[in-house]
């Protein structure tokens, strides 16, 4: 917000010492740092500034699949509902709001299907044996013949036709999973 770079550098410095004499707070020297906002991008709370756009920073990204892959883990047995509830949902409803103000619907969109994908993951996991999808895929019409050839695989066949059509998108939505594009939209709309 300054003319220049001579100028930015001593109004960095001036707040400097205010936040540390005034107001008693720690300025992390490696950090803080003055840069032309419009030509070199910046990280600053989370978010990465480029020009006019403002992005999830890609540490904070790598951090946020990392908890998500802890909470879904593969080798849990859990009630996939219990698992959305109570360690799901209040993280992915807590860091879409935080970082919602971004320009993160396209990479939201991204995320909730993966999302989804490690849940049926999670489940296949919990089900164990085939005959249990199977089960549930009669329920929706599907014919026995069309049935063979999945295998208990779990992340390869989170991806399968079979899969999504016994574990879709309604199928969570009614387990009460958050949808980080809805977050996003609840800001927008």
């Amino acid at each position: 917000m300054c003319k220049s770079e001579k100028g930015a550098e001593r109004v960095m410095r001036s707040v400097s010492r205010f936040l540390e004499e005034e107001l008693s707070l720690t300025v992390n020297q490696e950090k803080t740092k003055v840069v032309y906002a419009r030509k070199e991008p910046f990280t600053f709370l989370g978010y990465e500034f480029i020009g006019d756009i403002q992005r999830i920073d890609p540490k904070k990204e790598a951090k946020f699949k990392k908890r998500v892959k802890e909470i879904t883990r593969r080798n849990q047995t859990v009630d996939i509902q219990t698992l959305i509830k109570e360690k799901l949902n209040p993280y992915l409803r807590g860091w879409a709001n935080y970082f919602r103000y971004g320009n993160v619907k396209t990479k939201f969109d991204d995320w909730d299907s993966w999302i989804r994908r490690r849940l049926r993951m999670v489940q296949l996991r919990s089900w164990r044996k085939v005959k249990n999808l199977h089960r549930l895929l009669r329920g929706k019409g599907w014919k026995e013949e069309s049935l063979r050839g999945i295998r208990m695989l779990a992340w390869r066949s989170s991806k399968s036709p079979m899969v999504h059509a016994a574990l879709d998108n309604k199928f969570f939505s009614e387990l009460g999973l958050v949808s980080l594009v809805s977050v996003y939209d609840e800001c927008y709309l």
